[in-house]
């Protein structure tokens, strides 16, 4: 009895300890009794969007909680249709059973068709109404998106390569782009309403990239039916949609996207090849240099109301692979000095490489450099007078003047 009483008399002399056992009393019976949020929610890691007959068809990765012996994790790809991508959000949570939670969701996947004609209003309500995160992967296919997550799926609960390290492009790669919602809006408004969009394709089993088995599903109506095995492989060839007011206008292969990449200078990884060289130490060689950083510094000016646009190029490479009468040479410490003439048979690759890309750039009509800005904030009287002469303002690339100076480091 007397330790009770100590008890309490310390309980009574301990504010804080009171409003605890107050707030566990009021507030921990109902929380322990309240379902999980699992059990709530259905938790979405990727959205798939196809066109519909009357409006959009909509897929859903959804993770599935279930407790396995091997501890792979369970997805599932539910479909659902509607008027409105609202709509079919709605009747995505009643085959699942769940309300629809998408702030686990870390990829968007859209059918080309989708950007033939207006996807601006299934991208803002994603943004704006489902609160998608600005880091939130766009990519285009020309799949059905269905099919698509169907394949990531496989990945996700069966292969050690996740599906997000092979659709997700690392910009730091020189036939690569980063295209997210942050990039699409940043060119969407800015002022030549241009953007890139990721290009991914879904090959068959005869086609090139990586593949697994996979089990065709339809789970729009909340359960699944399981049809004929077969092989799609992801392939992620470096290709973008070049887009303009959230319309597609051309593709670009990735070839003309390591010719823009160049001008755009963000990327530390990638590999130029000069064919035929001849030296003191290598006859018609092929010579393979491994780009390890770039750094572009723009300088513009105007002469006589014409734009110069000044692009001096640093480029760190290493001689990584020489072919020379059918012996391959690798890693060869005698030839990791290149000599001159190598590099300036480099640097005349390089401008071949920048020129190319400005004129994709001047036939397409697409500042993707934000070259129109930097010329505005440098210059403004001199760029509005400039504008102002042209007939149209959307061809002001080819009136533009570049000097492009790119320089060589070796390791």
């Amino acid at each position: 009895m007397e330790k009770v009483k100590k008890y309490l008399k310390y309980i009574f002399k301990t504010p804080m300890l009171i409003i605890f056992i107050l707030i566990v009393i009021f507030y921990g019976g109902p929380a322990l009794g309240k379902d999980a949020e699992i059990d709530e929610y259905a938790v979405i890691t990727a959205i798939g969007l196809d066109k519909g007959e009357e409006g959009v068809d909509l897929s859903l990765l959804t993770f599935v909680p279930i407790v396995t012996q091997n501890f792979a994790e369970q997805y599932e790809v539910v479909k659902a249709s509607g008027k409105t991508l609202a709509e079919a959000i709605e009747f995505a949570g009643l085959h699942l059973g769940r309300l629809i939670g998408l702030s686990h969701v870390k990829m968007v996947v859209l059918n080309e068709e989708l950007f033939a004609e207006d996807v601006l209003s299934e991208l803002d309500y994603l943004t704006r109404n489902a609160n998608l995160a600005l880091s939130t992967t766009i990519i285009s296919t020309d799949a059905k998106a269905f099919d698509f997550l169907n394949t990531v799926k496989t990945f996700n609960t069966s292969s050690s390569i996740k599906a997000d390290n092979l659709v997700e492009f690392n910009e730091n790669y020189i036939y690569s782009i980063e295209s997210t919602f942050e990039t699409f809006y940043k060119g969407l408004y800015s002022p030549t309403n241009t953007e890139l969009i990721s290009f991914i394709s879904l090959a068959d089993e005869n086609g090139e990239g990586i593949a697994i088995e996979t089990s065709t599903q339809d789970s729009s109506s909340g359960g699944s039916q399981k049809g004929e095995n077969q092989k799609n492989k992801i392939l992620n060839d470096g290709e973008a949609l070049l887009c303009k007011n959230g319309k597609s206008i051309v593709k670009f292969n990735k070839e003309q996207m390591k010719n823009i990449n160049l001008l755009k200078g963000n990327y530390s990884t990638g590999a130029i090849i000069i064919e035929n060289f001849s030296d003191d130490i290598f006859t018609n060689a092929r010579l393979t240099f491994e780009i390890f950083d770039n750094k572009n510094n723009y300088v513009v000016k105007f002469d006589n109301g014409i734009p110069i646009v000044y692009i001096n190029s640093k480029v760190f490479v290493k001689l990584s692979e020489v072919q020379q009468e059918d012996r391959l040479i690798e890693e060869n410490v005698e030839i990791k000095n290149i000599s001159n003439e190598a590099i300036k048979a480099l640097q005349l690759k390089l401008k071949e490489y920048m020129k190319e890309g400005i004129d994709i750039l001047r036939e397409n009509k697409a500042d993707l450099i934000d070259l129109y800005s930097l010329l505005y904030n440098s210059h403004p009287i001199e760029m509005n007078r400039f504008m102002e002469r042209l007939e149209d303002k959307d061809d002001f690339l080819n009136y533009v003047v570049f000097k492009v100076s790119p320089q060589i480091y070796s390791y």
